[in-house]
Protein backbone atom coordinates (compact mmCIF):
# COMPACT_ATOMS: atom_id res chain seq x y z
CA UNK A 1 0.00 0.00 0.00
CA UNK A 2 2.93 2.20 1.08
CA UNK A 3 4.46 1.39 -2.68
CA UNK A 4 1.24 2.79 -4.07
CA UNK A 5 1.07 6.08 -2.91
CA UNK A 6 5.10 6.70 -3.19
CA UNK A 7 4.28 5.85 -6.98
CA UNK A 8 0.96 8.15 -6.85
CA UNK A 9 2.54 10.68 -5.14
CA UNK A 10 6.17 10.32 -7.38
CA UNK A 11 3.75 10.50 -10.41
CA UNK A 12 1.79 13.69 -9.69
CA UNK A 13 5.14 15.41 -8.93
CA UNK A 14 6.89 14.25 -12.17
CA UNK A 15 3.31 15.58 -14.38
CA UNK A 16 3.45 18.87 -12.32
CA UNK A 17 7.54 19.36 -13.47
CA UNK A 18 6.62 18.37 -16.88
CA UNK A 19 5.07 21.43 -17.79
CA UNK A 20 6.16 25.01 -17.03
CA UNK A 21 2.88 26.69 -16.19
CA UNK A 22 4.22 30.33 -17.38
CA UNK A 23 4.26 28.67 -20.77
CA UNK A 24 0.90 26.62 -20.87
CA UNK A 25 -1.73 27.13 -23.22
CA UNK A 26 -5.33 26.73 -21.51
CA UNK A 27 -8.64 28.29 -22.52
CA UNK A 28 -8.44 32.46 -22.26
CA UNK A 29 -5.20 31.87 -20.44
CA UNK A 30 -1.61 31.95 -21.30
CA UNK A 31 0.19 31.37 -17.96
CA UNK A 32 -0.83 33.42 -15.92
CA UNK A 33 -1.87 36.23 -18.47
CA UNK A 34 -5.68 36.44 -19.10
CA UNK A 35 -8.30 39.10 -19.46
CA UNK A 36 -7.77 41.22 -17.17
CA UNK A 37 -3.80 41.30 -17.47
CA UNK A 38 -2.77 45.12 -17.93
CA UNK A 39 0.55 46.43 -19.99
CA UNK A 40 2.04 46.84 -16.58
CA UNK A 41 1.96 43.06 -15.70
CA UNK A 42 3.27 42.26 -18.82
CA UNK A 43 6.30 44.45 -18.46
CA UNK A 44 6.83 42.90 -14.86
CA UNK A 45 6.40 39.16 -16.42
CA UNK A 46 8.50 40.18 -19.21
CA UNK A 47 11.06 42.17 -17.75
CA UNK A 48 14.12 39.95 -18.46
CA UNK A 49 12.76 40.05 -22.69
CA UNK A 50 13.40 42.40 -25.58
CA UNK A 51 9.79 43.88 -25.73
CA UNK A 52 8.32 46.53 -28.07
CA UNK A 53 5.51 48.44 -27.64
CA UNK A 54 3.43 49.65 -30.85
CA UNK A 55 2.96 52.31 -31.40
CA UNK A 56 6.27 53.72 -30.05
CA UNK A 57 5.67 57.20 -29.21
CA UNK A 58 1.65 56.64 -28.25
CA UNK A 59 -0.29 57.23 -25.41
CA UNK A 60 -2.25 53.92 -25.98
CA UNK A 61 0.02 50.27 -26.46
CA UNK A 62 -1.84 48.43 -29.46
CA UNK A 63 0.23 45.49 -29.79
CA UNK A 64 2.57 44.43 -27.18
CA UNK A 65 5.29 42.36 -29.06
CA UNK A 66 7.58 40.33 -26.86
CA UNK A 67 11.17 38.79 -28.86
CA UNK A 68 12.53 35.96 -28.26
CA UNK A 69 16.31 35.04 -28.25
CA UNK A 70 16.38 34.55 -32.48
CA UNK A 71 14.95 38.26 -32.33
CA UNK A 72 11.59 37.14 -34.07
CA UNK A 73 8.95 37.68 -32.12
CA UNK A 74 7.88 35.22 -29.86
CA UNK A 75 4.68 36.70 -28.31
CA UNK A 76 1.86 39.40 -29.58
CA UNK A 77 -0.48 40.95 -27.33
CA UNK A 78 -3.16 42.90 -28.51
CA UNK A 79 -4.78 44.67 -25.69
CA UNK A 80 -8.72 45.34 -24.92
CA UNK A 81 -9.24 48.88 -26.03
CA UNK A 82 -12.68 50.69 -24.63
CA UNK A 83 -12.89 54.46 -24.60
CA UNK A 84 -9.04 55.53 -25.37
CA UNK A 85 -8.02 53.31 -22.81
CA UNK A 86 -6.88 49.73 -21.83
CA UNK A 87 -9.09 47.41 -20.50
CA UNK A 88 -6.77 44.15 -20.37
CA UNK A 89 -5.76 41.27 -23.01
CA UNK A 90 -7.84 40.80 -25.96
CA UNK A 91 -6.55 38.08 -27.21
CA UNK A 92 -1.97 37.09 -28.05
CA UNK A 93 -0.40 35.83 -31.09
CA UNK A 94 1.98 33.00 -30.24
CA UNK A 95 4.68 32.30 -32.77
CA UNK A 96 7.39 30.61 -30.44
CA UNK A 97 6.99 26.75 -29.76
CA UNK A 98 8.20 27.14 -25.77
CA UNK A 99 4.30 27.54 -25.66
CA UNK A 100 2.45 24.58 -25.28
CA UNK A 101 -1.09 23.36 -24.87
CA UNK A 102 -1.67 20.57 -21.98
CA UNK A 103 -2.17 17.88 -25.18
CA UNK A 104 1.31 18.98 -26.62
CA UNK A 105 -0.16 20.94 -29.32
CA UNK A 106 2.84 24.31 -29.88
CA UNK A 107 3.79 25.94 -33.05
CA UNK A 108 5.86 23.07 -34.00
CA UNK A 109 3.19 21.23 -34.21
CA UNK A 110 1.14 19.63 -37.44
CA UNK A 111 -2.43 19.87 -38.79
CA UNK A 112 -2.19 15.85 -37.85
CA UNK A 113 -1.12 17.23 -34.18
CA UNK A 114 -4.39 19.51 -33.97
CA UNK A 115 -6.95 16.62 -34.91
CA UNK A 116 -5.40 13.94 -33.21
CA UNK A 117 -6.15 16.13 -29.84
CA UNK A 118 -9.21 18.65 -30.38
CA UNK A 119 -11.97 19.12 -32.15
CA UNK A 120 -11.55 21.68 -34.89
CA UNK A 121 -14.78 23.32 -35.04
CA UNK A 122 -14.47 25.43 -38.19
CA UNK A 123 -11.95 26.15 -40.77
CA UNK A 124 -11.91 29.47 -42.35
CA UNK A 125 -9.70 30.88 -45.56
CA UNK A 126 -7.85 33.78 -45.46
CA UNK A 127 -5.39 35.60 -47.67
CA UNK A 128 -2.37 33.41 -46.96
CA UNK A 129 -4.15 30.84 -44.21
CA UNK A 130 -5.97 28.35 -43.54
CA UNK A 131 -7.65 29.43 -39.77
CA UNK A 132 -8.76 26.33 -37.57
CA UNK A 133 -11.40 27.09 -34.95
CA UNK A 134 -10.69 25.19 -31.57
CA UNK A 135 -13.35 26.31 -29.45
CA UNK A 136 -12.18 24.43 -26.69
CA UNK A 137 -9.16 26.47 -26.62
CA UNK A 138 -10.84 29.28 -27.26
CA UNK A 139 -8.66 29.85 -29.89
CA UNK A 140 -7.75 30.21 -33.76
CA UNK A 141 -4.66 27.79 -35.48
CA UNK A 142 -3.38 29.74 -38.60
CA UNK A 143 -1.80 27.14 -41.27
CA UNK A 144 -0.10 28.03 -44.50
CA UNK A 145 -1.78 28.28 -47.68
CA UNK A 146 1.64 26.89 -49.53
CA UNK A 147 1.54 23.52 -46.99
CA UNK A 148 -2.05 23.17 -48.23
CA UNK A 149 -0.81 23.38 -52.19
CA UNK A 150 -3.57 26.48 -52.62
CA UNK A 151 -2.93 29.89 -54.19
CA UNK A 152 -2.19 32.30 -51.83
CA UNK A 153 -5.17 34.89 -52.53
CA UNK A 154 -7.60 31.82 -53.05
CA UNK A 155 -10.53 32.45 -50.68
CA UNK A 156 -13.00 29.11 -51.81
CA UNK A 157 -14.23 26.84 -49.25
CA UNK A 158 -11.42 24.63 -47.43
CA UNK A 159 -12.52 21.37 -45.75
CA UNK A 160 -10.15 19.15 -43.56
CA UNK A 161 -9.85 16.45 -46.21
CA UNK A 162 -8.05 19.06 -47.88
CA UNK A 163 -5.31 19.86 -45.09
CA UNK A 164 -2.25 17.43 -45.28
CA UNK A 165 -1.02 15.88 -42.06
CA UNK A 166 1.91 17.20 -42.07
CA UNK A 167 0.55 21.32 -42.88
CA UNK A 168 2.23 23.33 -40.52
CA UNK A 169 1.29 25.97 -37.95
CA UNK A 170 2.24 29.45 -38.96
CA UNK A 171 0.59 30.84 -35.08
CA UNK A 172 -1.96 30.76 -32.66
CA UNK A 173 -4.14 32.90 -31.86
CA UNK A 174 -5.54 32.57 -27.90
CA UNK A 175 -8.37 34.80 -27.30
CA UNK A 176 -9.54 36.41 -24.24
CA UNK A 177 -13.27 36.24 -22.95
Amino acid sequence: MKNIIGILILSIVLVQCGQDKDTLILKNQLGSIDKNTSIEALDKIFKNDSIEKFPLEAEITREYRVFGVDGKPALVFIPRVENDSIKGMELVKIYSSEYVTEMGISTSSTFKDIADNYSIDKIEPSFSAAILFVDELNATISLDKKDLNLDEFNMNKINQGQIPDEASILYISLWFE
